[in-house]
């Protein structure tokens, strides 16, 4: 009976460390799947034109005119994951830098 007792500790300290291995291959995971998104796509919507934008505040985005369907996403903006190829999507960090790119 004293055997198990103490291995109890062990065990839930196992247990903790496994769940933070798990989040940490899941991030990387999520990481590499946006990166390899984002240098597989055919820039289908011109996004290549507008790159000179990576780094520039969103608030320059209200002078501009798009001739395709532009969508702003900032973090908390939900998005439909309907595919549409001639879509540009515009990416901004929490502190209104554009950092992002892409067709769908």
């Amino acid at each position: 009976m004293m055997i198990k007792i103490n291995m109890l500790p062990l065990c839930a300290l196992a247990a903790i460390g496994l769940t933070g291995c798990q989040n940490h291959q899941d991030d990387v995971k999520n990481e590499r799947a946006k990166n390899a998104a984002t240098v597989q796509q055919p820039d289908t919507c011109g996004a290549g034109s507008f790159s000179y934008l990576i780094g520039k505040p969103a608030s320059a985005l209200d002078t501009l005119r798009f001739a395709q369907p532009m969508r702003h996403i900032t973090p908390d903006t939900a998005v439909t994951m309907d595919y549409r190829a001639e879509r540009l999507n515009i990416e901004s960090d929490e502190k209104g830098v554009i950092t992002r790119l892409y067709c769908s």
